[in-house]
This record gives structure tokens, sequence and C-alpha cells, in this order.
């Protein structure tokens, strides 16, 4: 005899389905970051990624209202990926300041922006692009160049919650003051070393020297 045929909910029927849906939506989110890579903002348009993503662009409503809808989806994502591990690393060097010896501090400085130049160069046209896009002046950001604004807004309530969490005072003025003069610093040296004028070893060198003593002076000065 045949075996009975088993029941099969609707859940189980969906299931495949469901799948199917989030990895098209993964290829399509995929297909934009690689697009935006590679051409930058004036290079993604919703033909081009459901392209990239093997979808024809009809198919591309089934996934999402718009290219916008997108490209916010694939904006989080990159921040979040961003500021995951990094933005831990920092606020257990601050939280742990003064229980911390110099060296201690700077070691854990060093490995902070190792994290960081990691993280930028697994796509260094990605960021490449994000800066160019960065607004200037009056002029509006384009693609993702927003996001900059918002990971150093970001990094702002990272510091600003290790100086609480070491029961300092400060001055707002003074903390984004010392935040936007490291973010220049390190912005600039992603570059250079992207341009080869000096190795990533140099660079973050450098950077863990100026920007210890930076928190140092923020720490010991927090007025």
């Amino acid at each position: 005899m045949n075996a009975p045929l088993k029941n099969i909910t609707p859940q189980q029927k969906q299931a495949p389905r469901q799948r199917a849906k989030e990895l098209t939506r993964k290829a399509l989110l995929k297909s934009a970051l690689n697009l935006y890579s590679e051409y930058g903002a004036q290079g993604v348009s919703m033909n081009k990624v459901a392209k990239g993503a093997g979808i024809a662009q009809p198919s591309f409503y089934n996934h999402y209202p718009n290219l916008e809808a997108l490209m916010e989806e694939l904006r989080l994502q990159l921040k979040k990926n961003y500021m995951g591990p990094i933005s831990i690393a920092v606020l257990s060097m601050l939280k742990d300041y003064d229980i911390l010896t110099p060296q201690q501090f700077k070691q854990q400085n060093r490995h902070c922006l190792e994290l960081i130049f990691q993280a930028t160069f697994q796509d260094i046209r990605l960021f490449q692009h994000i800066m160019q896009d960065r607004p200037r002046f009056d002029s509006p950001a384009q693609g993702f160049g927003q996001l900059l604004i918002e990971l150093q807004n970001e990094w702002s309530e990272v510091i600003i919650q290790g100086l609480e969490l070491s029961g300092r005072t400060f001055n707002l003025s003074y903390v984004y003051l010392c935040l936007d003069s490291a973010s220049a610093q390190i912005h600039e040296l992603i570059l250079g070393c992207h341009e080869k004028r000096y190795s990533q070893e140099q660079a973050i060198t450098i950077l863990s020297k100026n920007l210890t003593a930076l928190f140092v002076d923020l720490f010991s000065n927090p007025q």
C-alpha cells in the first residue's frame, strides 16, 4: 500500500515561497550595493538593480514599492554593519578609561582604529562614493552621502555615553570639536592609504598617537 499523504499546512506551503522571496530581496540589496560601489548614486536604477539580481524590472515591485525604499533598507543595513562591532569596542574603551593603564588605553584605541580600517577597506570604492556624495554647504546629499553625518552623530552618542558612564560632566561643543577632528583625520588617512601614499600600519600608528592624546585631553579636561 502507498503511504498516506501527510497533511500539509498553508504555512508549510508558504515557507519555500517566503525563503525564495527573502533570497531575491538579498540579491536586490547586493545588486544595488555593487552598482553604487562601482558607479555611485548616478549608476543605480531600478532596471539595473533588477537585472543584477536576475529578475525582470516589473518583478521588482513584488519586493519593494520603489527604488528609494530599497536604498533606505540598504543604508540602514550598512549603518548597522559598520557601527555594531566598532561602537561596542569604543564604548568599552571609554567606559573603562579610569581603570586602564595608558598603554592599555592606547592598545584599545588602536584596536578600534583597526576595526574602522578593516570595515572601510572591505569595499573602499563604497567609501569613496559616500565621501563624494556627502552634502557640502547647501547642496543636498546624494546616494548614501547622509550616512557619514548619521555615523558621526552616532559616534557622538557613543562618546557621550562613555563620558557619562565614567561619571564625568562635559561640554557638548568640545565633544563635537574632538569628534570632528578625529573624523577628519581618519577619513583623510584612509584615502591616503588607498592612494598608496603610505601603508595602513603607518596611518593607524599616527592616528593612534593623535587620537589617544585627543581622548586623554577630553577625559582630563571635559569642560
